[in-house]
């Protein structure tokens, strides 16, 4: 029951993304921008980035905030240490998941952001630049797969509901 009513939830917003009154074009960009910042940029400073970029490519602002949120407070324990890791293959210095655990621990009892950023600096550059170039591998594919599947959905959703209303009109004639 929980299970369903978690789907039926993200079904809902689904459904309210895809009545915003936008072109699919720009509900597509603001869901891969949104979902592109949001493995890319550390949380904090991401909405600060993301506005800013909707409103140069003329993207969907409120999809681009929500899908920033694919890193949030519970899924950055599962999803910054698979990126690090990733991405320090990527760097061709593949660190264990083991001691990136040990660095990130520093990390995540931060007590503020500053404090977080001072123990990012520390962590030096193979860490963070393992961190974006992951970020930046996981961004692009969930940017990608997010554009066609949100495109595909609102030209889908907006065709049905000009059919609804050509069927509405008709019968009113």
């Amino acid at each position: 029951m929980r299970k369903y009513l978690q789907w039926r939830t993200y079904r809902v917003l689904f459904l309210k993304l895809l009545r915003l009154q936008a072109s699919p074009a720009s509900l597509a960009r603001g869901v891969a921008l949104g979902l592109f910042i949001g493995f890319l940029i550390p949380m904090g400073l991401q909405i600060l980035i993301v506005l800013p970029l909707a409103f140069l490519l003329k993207a969907a602002k409120i999809p681009a905030v929500a899908c920033t949120f694919v890193t949030n407070h519970v899924t950055v324990f599962f999803i910054y240490p698979v990126q690090c890791w990733v991405g320090s293959y990527l760097m061709f210095h593949p660190i264990s998941l083991a001691s990136l655990r040990g660095q990130l621990q520093g990390l995540i009892d931060a007590p503020d952001m500053q404090t977080a950023m001072v123990e990012v600096g520390r962590m030096g550059l193979q860490l963070g630049g393992s961190f974006f170039l992951g970020g930046a591998l996981f961004g692009i594919i969930a940017a990608t797969a997010g554009y066609i599947c949100t495109y595909n959905a609102a030209v889908q959703f907006q065709a049905k509901l000009a059919a609804r209303r050509a069927a509405r009109s008709e019968n009113h004639l």
